[in-house]
């Protein structure tokens, strides 16, 4: 739960990680130049560990995200976000699909990988009910990989 204006309000924001040997200076550079195109701006956060930029179009919609948290507006886009930091992975994971390719059996990989970079985009809804949320997705994902 977060506290705004001095009540509770429910969490909200469909979170999707990321693990990148991007820079968190180049991907956020990146993206503010990408959304500056649909007219949005941001505002960055830093705390302890990690970065944030928080995107919204207006003044109107920060304040309808302050009282609402993440949602779609009328016009079907709303106030997202990047969270990032610095981080290590070392884990097992399973290989179900590899460079956009899912014709083998899924197996599992070890990933060890040492100062990385983790970011969760956090949408107002999910990508699959929302084309500006799927489009917002599949940039940052292009930024990525760029």
């Amino acid at each position: 739960m977060q506290k705004l204006g001095g009540k509770m309000a429910e969490w909200t924001g469909i979170l999707y990680g990321f693990y990148s040997n991007k820079p968190i200076n180049e991907v956020f550079s990146l993206l503010k130049k990408e959304m500056g195109k649909i007219n949005y701006q941001s505002n960055y956060y830093s705390a302890m560990d990690e970065t944030s930029l928080f995107f919204f179009k207006d003044k109107n919609m920060f304040e309808h995200h302050l009282n609402n948290g993440y949602n779609i507006d009328m016009d079907g886009m709303g106030c997202f976000s990047v969270e990032a930091k610095n981080a290590d992975l070392h884990g097992l994971a399973t290989l179900f699909e590899y460079e956009d390719k899912s014709d083998f059996e899924p197996y599992d990989i070890n990933l060890n990988f040492n100062n990385i970079f983790y970011y969760v985009l956090v949408l107002p809804e999910i990508v699959e009910s929302s084309k500006f949320c799927l489009t917002l997705y599949n940039e940052f994902k292009k930024i990525l990989n760029a």
